[in-house]
């Protein structure tokens, strides 16, 4: 737009009272309030060191655009150049198009290109306090402090001046004082080795994510700064908490390690995903500022009264203390190693004096470029006590029994060979609460056969159960097997207790982790899984009758599946909830191609999701570990910015008021980091009012009444939509069976640059929905035939 009718007036009388060194006239002081007027008066009286010494030029522009040809004009060779005998200044004042949000890049795109196009002789020399915009209105919706000060045009002019000397004052307290003077400095030290090492190690993989502090903030920049320019994503969190939960959900996924920074004293914000980042053995470093020597420090995370390492020897973290530049090297060196140990995060306690040491010499080819050989077994052989690799074989080969494997995290190459194993042999597969779609519905468009389900303390799927029991109770012990590959056998792993475990289920465990092996396990299997894997490919022999009836065990387990939909009341039930959604996913799966991320939160709705969704691929589980809620909704910011495709995330009223809101934070990211979000994201807040397990529990199991602290109060918000720059939030409220055939979900869930939140209105029922082997014998759960026998 032009320039500003009344900002030629505002800048004049703004230039005139700094030159009359706060002698304000009668007029001017009754066109101000009192304390306005004080205020004025202060900041010419700032001014007037500055001004000795120092011109105030005023360059006018229209636009960004047309300001260096009128930087040009005015002559900028020799005005501050080389040999100048006068310190000069220049404050630069052009009126632009305004931004249409206070979260759009145009006015940075702009300030970064005149910073290329300003005439020779001329340097822009400020930073974000320095530049202020005056737009007519200020979005409605968003708020933020941006890189630039953004100001509502002020409807009085002298209010307007009085602004404009303020920002004058500031800006010679800030820049034109020697002090105030930017000089070109190196990056931290300590940034360019992390950085260096973590790019030797996996490329653009890795992640760098923060939480701000004043300690920490100079190193952060810098990192950051050199993981934009390597293209490794930069993760963004309402708090430290969410960052853990991001890093361990791509790691999860994606096996990609991480940098999470914090600063002093908050050890104790990662949560109990400092645990499950371990349990994971999650490969990466958390640094922390640590200032040492205060009598009760503000913040302190190693001090006389306290000692956070502690924190880290009761989790069996490596830590490595940085504490003299002079040694660094040398301490960076055992950082390597911990971390090349490959046993979970190494922790970094990093001094001030640390964080902020520069070194010309300290460059890339300062650390270890290449990773020790592995230490593990060679991919072609495995370790295993014969007898038991033997006895593996002649049950895949010979026994007269069923086979599930519940499958965990698995690399391409043993996906591949699990699944024709499964083909090959008749063994039926399931995934499990804590990894859901290790193995899943679909498989690359395709129905899998053999898959059957989810098996696990929640969420176990009905075909499943089919599947080992008969009338409610196991089948006998000599007529299945169930494989736990790469799995700890931990509670959460199956419904079963440890009894029955023993007594009641032939097991097979294949781990890597001596350490890992259950001691009720009927076969200890300690080799990696793909070596294992490949040997059963080669001297598996199940002849045509065994493969037959193993096969029709598992059709009939899955074609006798309830579905649970129940009727349409109002609210809705839980499984009349997701039957649909399922139908919906299932008919994008086959007709459009359609896959997905899941993000599986802890909670009732979580482990239905887990139980009755087709899945497409790996998912993030909350219920991993300590199950801790809300670790799959902060970990969104994360997943749906840096993985391509789509994301489905299904979380409880509980967990959704257990942690901050993410959108801001995936806004943020989007827009100011300028990273895409490249599927859709869709965000499922399941809203019944209440902690729905524990009122099951004590309702069903303990026939008591639950009390108030099980309530959940929600309010909830009517349905919206806001776009900001490239992405859009929508928010929908689904009551009922129209609200979901209005909300069009076929077309929604495809839509890229979308993020999606339903909150669903649900009803507290007692359907056990596969949470537990009591509830399998509910009437809800009798097989599909069963229903037509009267």
């Amino acid at each position: 737009m032009g320039t500003h009718p009344r900002l030629r007036t505002a800048v004049d009388d703004a230039l005139g009272w700094a030159r009359s060194a706060g002698a304000l006239s009668v007029a001017d002081t009754a066109r101000l309030d009192e304390a306005t007027a004080q205020q004025v008066q202060r900041a010419t009286a700032a001014l007037r060191p500055a001004l000795a010494s120092s011109t105030i030029h005023v360059v006018w522009a229209d636009t960004l655009a047309d300001l260096p040809g009128a930087l040009a004009q005015e002559g900028g060779e020799g005005r501050n150049g080389a040999g100048a005998s006068e310190r000069r200044k220049l404050l630069v004042i052009a009126v632009a198009d305004p931004p249409t949000t206070s979260v759009t890049p145009v006015l940075e795109q702009g300030i970064g290109d005149l910073t290329v196009a300003l005439p020779v002789g001329l340097e822009l020399q400020g930073f974000f306090y320095d530049v202020l915009v005056y737009t007519v209105a200020l979005p409605p919706h968003t708020h933020i402090t941006g890189r630039y000060r953004t100001r509502i045009v002020p409807a009085d002019t002298a209010v307007w001046s009085a602004d404009l000397i303020s920002a004058l004052a500031d800006f010679a307290g800030l820049r034109l004082s020697p002090e105030g003077t930017p000089t070109p400095r190196l990056p931290s030290a300590l940034a360019i080795a992390l950085h260096s090492f973590l790019t030797a190690r996996s490329g653009s993989a890795w992640a760098v994510g923060s939480y701000p502090g004043s300690v920490t903030a100079r190193f952060i920049t810098d990192l950051e700064e050199l993981a934009v320019h390597t293209g490794n994503p930069v993760l963004r969190s309402p708090n430290e908490h969410g960052l853990a939960a991001g890093a361990m959900a791509r790691w999860i996924l994606d096996r990609a390690p991480f940098i999470l920074s914090a600063t002093s004293g908050m050890v104790d914000e990662f949560r109990g995903t400092l645990a499950n980042l371990t349990l994971a053995r999650a490969r990466g470093f958390l640094l922390f500022a640590d200032v040492r020597g205060k009598w009760f420090p503000f913040q302190g995370t190693v001090h006389e009264h306290e000692n956070s390492h502690d924190v880290f020897q009761a989790r069996g973290l490596s830590v490595v203390e940085l504490r003299r530049p002079e040694t660094l090297r040398e301490d960076l060196a055992r950082a390597w190693a911990a971390y090349d140990r490959d046993m979970g995060p190494v922790i970094l306690m990093a001094s001030p004096a640390v964080l902020a040491y520069t070194d010309p010499q300290f460059g890339p080819d300062s650390v270890p470029s290449n990773p020790p050989p592995p230490t593990g077994l060679p991919s072609h052989r495995f370790t295993v006590r014969a007898d038991h690799a033997a006895d593996v074989l002649a049950v895949i080969n010979s026994d007269q029994s069923r086979l599930l494997w519940q499958c965990g995290q698995l690399s391409p190459q043993e996906s591949d060979l699990c699944h024709e194993l499964a083909r090959r042999c008749g063994v039926a597969l399931c995934d499990s609460l804590t990894r859901p779609g290790t193995v899943a519905k679909y498989r690359r468009g395709a129905l899998v056969p053999e898959y059957l389900g989810t098996m696990g303390m929640y969420g176990y799927s009905a075909a499943v159960h089919r599947f080992l029991h008969t009338d409610g109770q196991l089948r006998p012990r000599s007529e299945q097997w169930a494989f736990f590959l790469k799995s700890r056998l931990a509670e959460s792993a199956t419904p079963f207790s440890t009894a029955t475990l023993t007594r009641r289920l032939r097991t097979v465990q294949i781990t890597s982790e001596p350490r890992h092996l259950a001691p009720f396990v009927t076969l200890p299997i300690e080799t990696e899984l793909e070596p294992f894997l490949r040997w059963l490919s080669a001297n598996h022999r199940v002849d045509d009758s065994l493969l037959t009836m193993r096969r029709k065990a598992i059709d009939e387990a899955r074609d006798s599946a309830e579905s649970n939909a129940g009727p349409p009341v109002l609210p809705m039930t839980m499984g009349f909830f997701f039957h649909h959604l399922n139908n919906t996913i299932e008919r994008l799966i086959t007709s459009e191609g359609y896959t997905y991320t899941s993000m599986i939160d802890v909670g009732r709705g979580g482990a239905s999701a887990v139980r009755n969704l087709a899945r497409t691929g790996p998912g993030f589980s909350g219920w991993y570990g300590r199950s801790l809620m809300g670790d799959a909704l902060s970990a969104l910011p994360a997943i749906a910015t840096s993985r391509a495709g789509h994301v489905l995330a299904f979380t409880g009223d509980a967990a959704w008021m257990l942690v901050p809101d993410v959108i801001p934070t995936l806004v943020q990211q989007i827009c100011l980091d300028h990273v895409p979000m490249r599927g859709n994201l869709s965000i499922f807040r399941l809203i019944n009012g209440a902690h729905s397990l524990v009122n099951t529990w004590a309702e069903t199991r303990r026939h008591t009444a639950p009390n108030s602290n099980t309530m959940v109060l929600n309010f909830i918000a009517p349905p919206s939509e806001h776009s900001y720059g490239p992405v859009t939030v929508r928010h929908h409220v689904i009551r009922g069976p129209d609200d979901l055939h209005t909300a069009d979900l076929d077309t929604r869930l495809l839509q890229p640059e979308m993020i999606d939140v339903y909150s669903v209105v649900l009803a507290h029922d007692n359907a056990w929905d596969g949470l537990s082997l009591h509830g399998e014998n509910d009437w809800r759960s009798l097989p599909k035939q069963a229903t037509h026998d009267g």
